[in-house]
C-alpha cells in the first residue's frame, strides 16, 4: 500500500484544499489490519498537525470491538483529536482546524452494530462518521439509532444507494445514471430525514476516476476513497 502512494499525507488531511481523500480499513475480522501503516501515519499526523483518515465497517463482525479500542488508544498516545469528516470542511476560524487528529469512519449500514459502541465512544469522548449506504431499506429502529447517534455529535454522510462498484456501473448504464440511481438520492434520503447538507462523498469500496470527481464535486465539496484510487 505504501508503494502506490507517495506523498507524506496519502493517508493525512493537512489542512489544504485537496478535495480527494484517502482512507486506509482497519477491519480486522475480515482482513488483516495494517497496524505498522497506523502507527506510522500516526506519527505523520502528529507531526505534521494533520488528520488521519481511517475506516471500518461493522463493530463485532468486520472489526473487533478490540481493534476499536485499539486504535482510539492509539490516537490518545500520538495526542490525535477526534475529527469528523464534516469538521474537515471547517473554516479557517473553527477550532477544529489545523489540529494534529484522527477522522474515523465507519462504513455501509450496520447501524446496530454501530449503535453498540456508542457508550465505547462517548467513553473515549470520540465522535465519528457513519458513511451510510441503502438508506432506503433501513428500519425506523435503525433509523432512530444513527439520529441518537447524530445527537451524540458524530457525523453522518453519504456512501450511495445499493453499494456498487462505481466505475463498473458508469461502463454498463453511463455516468448520469450513476448520478442518478446511486448518488443524489444517496444525499437526497439523508436530507428528506433532516441531516445537513453532505461534506464528503465516500465511494463504495473507494473506487473512483476522475470523471466520477469532476461529477459529484459541484454537489459534494470532497470525495473518500481507498489506497488503490488514491491520487497521492
Amino acid at each position: 500500500m505504501l508503494a502506490s502512494c507517495h506523498d507524506e499525507h496519502w493517508l493525512t488531511y493537512p489542512w489544504d484544499d485537496r478535495r480527494v481523500l484517502c482512507s486506509d480499513p482497519i477491519d480486522d475480522l475480515t482482513e488483516t489490519a495494517p497496524w505498522d501503516v497506523v502507527e506510522d501515519q500516526m506519527q505523520v499526523a502528529e507531526r505534521t498537525h494533520s488528520v488521519l483518515l481511517l475506516h471500518a465497517h461493522i463493530p463485532g463482525v468486520t472489526i473487533s470491538i478490540a481493534a476499536i479500542q485499539r486504535v482510539l488508544v492509539m490516537a490518545e498516545q500520538h495526542h490525535l483529536a477526534y475529527v469528523t469528516f464534516r469538521e474537515l470542511d471547517a473554516d479557517v476560524s473553527s477550532p477544529s482546524r489545523g489540529q494534529a487528529g484522527l477522522a474515523l469512519a465507519f462504513d455501509d449500514n450496520g447501524i446496530d452494530a454501530w449503535f453498540g459502541v456508542r457508550e465505547l465512544l462517548a467513553a473515549h469522548r470520540a465522535h465519528v462518521t457513519f458513511f451510510v449506504t441503502r438508506w432506503y431499506s433501513r428500519t425506523d429502529q435503525e433509523r432512530g439509532e444513527l439520529r441518537l447517534l447524530a445527537d451524540d455529535g458524530h457525523d453522518v454522510e453519504p456512501h450511495s444507494v445499493n453499494h456498487l462498484h462505481a466505475p463498473d456501473y458508469v461502463r454498463a448504464h453511463g455516468l448520469a445514471a450513476y448520478m442518478s440511481d446511486e448518488m443524489q438520492p444517496s444525499i437526497d434520503g439523508l436530507l428528506e430525514a433532516g441531516y445537513p447538507p453532505p461534506t464528503t462523498y465516500a465511494y463504495p469500496f473507494g473506487e473512483s476516476t476522475d470523471e466520477l470527481d469532476a461529477a459529484i464535486f459541484p454537489i459534494v465539496p470532497r470525495v473518500r476513497v481507498s489506497p488503490g484510487s488514491c491520487p497521492y
